[in-house]
């Protein structure tokens, strides 16, 4: 990310919000220094990560203790810091099979089939709405399902909707902690995947109006839809008609 370029950048910005150009040069020497040692393993893609944020640290707090608060307050708001460099780095290490997967193999395959063979207006059911399903809350920001299959899904990747966001609350509760709006929905719709019977699968066409079904490799649900694709990791079924 940074080379001997990023460290002249930083040296660059540092002189012209008015640090010196000692100061400067000696923050650019650390950056270049650090990003020598990094080599091209992993440790130098968490190098690489951290060392933008790192030097404008360094220089932020230089600054501020020159008494420019206007420039430390810009170079911060420029260069926000991720919310963790770990998962940042776990995405792009070069090592494949090191890197954290979020989106299964086979998930694009699954997608594009069932945008081929349904229309436009169709209502997907999927159970796949957290990205981690370990965690004790659901990390809701899960997308691939529509993204992939283009089509609309009756509960997914409601961590960003607005009936989210107005029931979180800053340093109190996090909308990662805000469950899914409307609980008659969802456990209409999750039901279906877990202990499906003739009813609540008809409800949820009916009620719900959804034709699909978009899952993991669940074949709890082949007594009452229609497999139509399957693959390694992913299954799609075919609601029956009204």
């Amino acid at each position: 990310m940074w080379g001997a370029g990023g460290a002249s950048g930083a040296e660059g910005v540092l002189a012209g919000a008015g640090a010196g150009p000692e100061l400067g040069t000696a923050v650019a020497g650390l950056g270049t220094a650090m990003a020598g040692a990094g080599g091209e393993g992993s440790g130098g893609v968490l190098v690489r990560v951290v060392l933008p944020y790192l030097v404008l640290g360094i220089g932020a707090l230089l600054v501020w203790r020159r008494g420019s608060v206007l420039t430390v307050v810009a170079v911060l708001a420029g260069y926000a810091l991720p919310s963790s460099v770990r998962d940042v780095a776990a995405h792009v290490t070069p090592q494949a099979e090191r890197r954290e997967r979020l989106i299964p193999e086979g998930a694009l395959e699954a997608g594009r089939w069932l945008r081929t063979h349904s229309e436009p207006g169709d209502v997907v059911a999927t159970d796949l709405h957290c990205r981690y399903a370990w965690w004790q809350v659901c990390d809701s920001r899960h997308f691939w399902v529509s993204g992939f299959s283009e089509r609309r899904v009756l509960v997914e990747g409601w961590a960003y909707a607005e009936s989210t966001l107005s029931r979180a609350r800053p340093f109190v509760r996090s909308y990662l902690a805000v469950p899914f709006a409307d609980r008659a929905r969802l456990a209409a719709n999750d039901v279906v995947f877990v202990a499906p019977t003739a009813e609540n699968v008809r409800a949820l066409a009916w009620k719900y109006g959804a034709k699909w079904l978009f899952t993991d490799n669940n074949s709890v649900v082949g007594k009452y839809a229609r497999l139509r694709f399957r693959n390694g990791s992913t299954s799609v079924y075919r609601l029956p008609e009204r």
